[in-house]
Order: C-alpha cells, then structure tokens, then sequence
C-alpha cells in the first residue's frame, strides 16, 4: 500500500479528518481550546521538578540562561511543524509517513507507544493520594485495606480516568484538559503566594554550579517539561487556519514559560539546596494550601493522562491496515490493554522510568530535512533549512542519550524513586 493510502486509512478510521478531495469535515476547534490541550499535554511531572531542576544545574541565573535556549528551541520545534504540516495529516506518525517515509514513521511510532506507556501518571496520582489520605485519616491511613495506595490508585483511575480513554477524536478531551489547566495553575499560583505571605529566612542557594556538567543536569526536566509536539499535530489539524495554530502555539509556550519560570524560582527562593524533586513533598503537608494543590495535580493527571492514550493509540493503529467496520472493536481493545497495562505497572512496578521522552524532536527535525529534499533546489534557503535539521537532529541525539544515561545512574545508585510512602 503506498503513502497516500496509508494516511487515508488512518485519519478515516477515526473519523477524526477527512482528505481535502472536496469532503467536508467535522466542526474545528477554537484556539483556545488548542491551547489548553498542548498545556494539559505539557505541564505535569516537570513542573513539580523544575526547581529541583533550578537547583542540580547550579542556581538560578545559569538555569534561567538554559531555560530560555529550551524555549528557543521548542518555538523552532513548532516551526517545523508549521512548514511540514498539512490538512490531510491526521497524526504525529501520519506527518512522519508523508515527509520521512515508513521506516522513520514505524521508529516514531514505536517510540510514541513507549512514551505513552509510562506509568508516571498513575505513580504522580498515588502520590498525591498518599497526601491527601495522610491529611485526612492520619500517617497510618493504609491499615484500612480499601485505602491502600494500590487500591486507590486502582479505584479512582478506573472511574475518573478510564472512561475518558475512549474518545475517537481529541477535541472530545477538550473541556476535561481546560479543567487540568485550571486546576493546575493553583499550583503556579501557590508557590509565589507562599514565597511572599511567608519569607523563608536563613536559606542556602547556589549562585553557580558545583562542575560545568551540573549545567547538562536542567535539560532533560525542561525539555520533558515542553513536550507536547506529538499531541500537537491533531490539534493543529482540528484547528481552521494556521493563524490559529500560531495563536494557539504562542498562547501554549507563554502559559508554559511563565508557570515554570515562577515555580521554579520562588520554589528554588523558598527552600534552595533542601528542595525536593517533587516541591510539593517541601511543604507542610498539613497546610490547607498544600493540600488543595495536591488534589489539584491529581485532577491534572487525571486529565492530561486520556491524551496521552489516544495519541498512543494513533500510533498502534499506524501499524495495522485501516477497516472502517473494525475500528470500534480494535479502539476498544487497543485502549483496555494499554490502560490496564501501564494500571498494572504503576501499582506492582512503581520505580520503573522511561528515557525516551525526546525522541519526537528527531522526527520533526527528520521531517524537515525530508520536506526540502522532495523539491531541492540549490539555495541558501533550502542550505539553511538542512542546518537547522541537521542541528535539531544533533541536539535530539545528545538529549536522549544525556537523559538515559542520566536515569541510568540514578537507577545504579539506588535514587530512582520519589515515592515517600507513609506505610
């Protein structure tokens, strides 16, 4: 089957977009929806660690220099999109079929599969039970059987998360992903709030890096912490121009830039060389604040966790042949394994990390390279445009290896884990 008739077989079967032969397609989303989905995709895990993040790298001014490189390049990573995309491209591996050809698109697609099956959301979920349950009932909460973290984390994913897994197209995640951000954004505000009304006195900062390669410690965090460009590609494509993928881009990044930004500094301020990798575990738990922002960043979760699966899902039904009478049978069955897989993970295995969150920026900077190859004529244009995939590439390479090596030693030492379960 050649190119084109693999991406009809994709974007039909989901009923999500149709080809641009004259059809007519489903109502577009607003930009503002778009852009609460590309936050809700983004801001999770990473803004819980971005401070300590601030910290491992040597303070806040060399972070702050590193931080506005990331954003720079997470801008031109949009950009890329922007010039390769089109209509007729209903997913991240569609867009990877079309410009670098099956074997690239089968790479990222097994790649989006194992990034969606990270278990983090339902680890991040028993920890804020843990929490929450430690407020409410005591620290030995968990001798009650039906408020063990396993069965919470069990229960409440099956009832909140679950029926959401379900969606045939991503504007249905919409309102449940503007409900994450704004359930979210009490974090952002929290931690300024608590910085100003209650002066930490007597804390230690860095003003630089204990060795130059502490400076490298920041990057997998940040750029974990804007990684939305395989959501992306069916937002932008559920959008009517490309002015509005443009507002909904800007919008996304300066939501994004500012959050981290004061959570990262006032928590950093706040606490300095004690902050823990999750900053919500340096305060005191029995602060009311601190507790409405736990259940925030589980309802976050709870939400951000259903986009996740459906862009997984696009990337299994990559490798199948399309059937339109099939498709409901194959959504149900793709959805139960992944869910109740990653459900069974996170529950037995809860130390388990994935180091491959990076490996979309090598499709979008391959896609580039490919979209001016198709058409190459000798200019400086098309030789800049080569050099920035080139580089893009490069930086893509060098992150996913810093980062696995990174987890790798942290795993050696015995580190991995964030869990501080009471009993």
């Amino acid at each position: 089957m050649d190119i084109q008739s693999d991406i009809i077989g994709i974007a039909t079967d989901e009923n999500t977009y149709l080809m641009s032969n004259g059809v007519k397609k489903e109502s577009h989303m607003s930009w503002i929806m778009a852009a609460g989905l590309i936050v809700n995709a983004a801001m999770g895990a990473g803004l819980l660690n971005i401070a300590k993040a601030y910290d491992d790298a040597g303070g806040i001014a060399v972070s702050s220099i590193l931080h506005a490189i990331v954003v720079l390049l997470v801008i031109g990573a949009y950009a890329i999109l922007f010039v390769c995309c089109d209509k007729s491209i209903a997913s991240y591996e569609a867009f990877v079929l079309v410009k670098c050809g099956k074997f690239w698109q089968r790479v990222c697609s097994v790649c989006i599969i194992l990034y969606g099956l990270s278990i983090t959301f339902f680890i991040i979920i028993g920890d804020q039970l843990d929490r929450f349950l430690t407020f409410v009932v005591g620290e030995h909460y968990c001798s009650h059987w039906y408020l063990d973290r396993r069965f919470m984390i069990i229960v409440t994913s099956m009832v909140l998360v679950f029926p959401l897994c379900f969606s045939k197209t991503i504007k249905f995640l919409q309102i449940p992903s503007m409900l994450g951000v704004l359930a979210i954004i009490y974090v952002v505000i929290m931690v300024p709030v608590e910085y100003f009304v209650h002066p930490p006195k007597d804390v230690i900062i860095k003003k630089g890096p204990d060795s130059w390669t502490d400076i490298f410690l920041v990057l997998p965090t940040m750029c974990f912490s804007y990684q939305a460009h395989v959501n992306a590609v069916p937002v932008f494509v559920s959008l009517k121009t490309r002015a509005e993928c443009v507002k909904a881009t800007l919008a996304s990044t300066i939501v994004l830039i500012c959050s981290y930004c004061l959570v990262a500094i006032c928590g950093y301020l706040t606490f300095g060389i004690t902050i823990d990798h999750d900053i919500l575990m340096s305060y005191d738990p029995k602060l009311l604040p601190v507790l409405i922002a736990v259940i925030m960043v589980a309802i976050k979760t709870y939400t951000a966790y259903p986009v996740n699966l459906f862009c997984g899902r696009i990337a299994i039904d990559s490798f199948t042949t399309s059937n339109k009478e099939s498709s409901i049978k194959r959504r149900v069955i793709i959805v139960c394994l992944w869910f109740f897989s990653t459900l069974v993970g996170a529950v037995f295995l809860p130390n388990i990390s994935l180091a491959i969150h990076y490996l979309g920026a090598l499709a979008a900077s391959l896609c580039l390279y490919f979209h001016i190859e198709e058409q190459w004529i000798y200019s400086w244009h098309n030789v800049l445009s080569i050099s920035i995939a080139i580089f893009y590439v490069a930086v893509g390479v060098f992150i996913t290896l810093l980062t696995f090596v990174q987890s790798l030693m942290t795993d050696i030492g015995s580190k991995a884990s964030t869990n501080k379960n009471i009993c």
